[in-house]
């Protein structure tokens, strides 16, 4: 569910990414793959990579998980709503689904939802090279 993701999403509450404020890591350090240069003109791969990186590419978040931002869109299991209940549950049913964590060509300038807390919406029929999902379970 959403409070799941955004849990493992970020580490810590109240961060933009799963590492910090900061985009980069330490000594400019590239934390994520997503798109440097200009979109969608230049892309100057300075993290190594032109579209999608191998998982585990880059250091985990807190909870030992692998790429929770950029790379490749996630598909969750929740229906997408603009404002979630009270309790924050997601609705039983939708239309679309909601999908998290940017893709390897979102920058700053275009497409900012490389973010812990971003989400946005998708067809269920949607695919595409910056479009994938995660597997889990429950401990």
């Amino acid at each position: 569910s959403s409070g799941i993701n955004a849990e493992y999403g970020g580490g810590t509450q109240g961060q933009l990414y799963p590492w910090g404020n900061v985009e980069s890591g330490e000594g400019g350090v590239h934390m994520t793959n997503i798109w440097q240069g200009h979109f969608p003109r230049e892309n100057t791969e300075e993290d190594g990579f032109k579209t999608t990186s191998p998982v585990g590419s880059y250091s985990p978040n807190s909870f030992g998980l692998y790429d929770m931002i950029g790379n490749a869109w996630e598909w969750v299991d929740d229906w997408w709503t603009v404002s979630h209940s009270p309790d924050g549950s997601p609705p039983p049913t939708g239309e679309e689904k909601v999908k998290k964590g940017g893709s390897f060509m979102c920058t700053k300038q275009y497409c900012y939802r490389y973010r812990c807390e971003a989400r946005t919406k998708t067809s269920a029929d949607t695919t595409g090279l910056n479009v994938g999902f995660r597997c889990a379970k429950s401990l």
